[in-house]
């Protein structure tokens, strides 16, 4: 009895470790699948060069709500902020009429950090890939994370890198991390219909 116990147990054991691996290497297909999708939309990006779809949060720095607006171009953008300056910015990448990149910069009125937010969505609106970069001079650091999603929004796979602002070489953050760096932060959007300036797709 006791040895029909083992033989049980040590089944159940490699069984579960079977079903990890495969679980593993699931995920690593997904991941690589995902990485040869956002090539082909780097493709469309670099081809069409200039953004398809600007948009800009012209919201005051005393106004509670922003202010997303519709852009001609960056050119029509960068006359704007001549007069009036905005902290938020997407620039959007269309194939057959659907976003599937979004880049956000945003960045603080003192000029001490800037953030980039580069999203791939799929056709179906879901978020593929999404990577982050803040660049802040509080420890001259640069922190860039790449995440993974499937379909329904679950996150399949996190990278994280600390750098150096200057060299780019990675660089140790002391135990309290990088100021105003808070890796909690949910600085994306899922589907493109949760996109700030989703309601003015409508007239595009």
């Amino acid at each position: 009895m006791e040895k029909l116990s083992f033989i049980t147990v040590t089944v159940l054991f490699f069984t579960g470790l079977a079903a990890g691996s495969f679980a593993q290497t699931a995920k690593s297909a997904d991941v690589k699948n995902i990485d040869a999708y956002c090539k082909t939309v780097d493709t469309i990006r670099k081809k069409r060069k200039t953004p398809e779809l600007v948009f800009a949060d012209t919201a005051g720095m005393e106004d509670d709500k922003e202010k997303w607006r519709s852009f001609a171009s960056e050119k029509a953008l960068d006359k704007f902020r001549e007069k009036t300056e905005t902290y938020s910015i997407a620039y959007n990448w269309r194939k057959a009429g659907k976003i599937v990149a979004s880049n956000f910069t945003l960045s603080s009125p003192s000029g001490d950090w800037v953030k980039y937010v580069y999203h791939y969505f799929r056709e179906d609106g879901s978020l593929a890939r999404v990577e982050s970069e803040l660049r802040t001079f509080y420890g001259d650091f640069r922190v860039v994370r790449v995440r993974y999603f499937d379909r329904n929004g679950k996150e399949l796979h996190k990278t994280e890198k600390f750098l150096d602002l200057a060299t780019k070489q990675p660089k140790k953050p002391e135990s309290g991390g990088v100021m105003g760096d808070d890796p909690s932060e949910v600085d994306y959007y899922t589907t493109t219909d949760k996109l700030p300036f989703a309601h003015l797709l409508k007239t595009k």
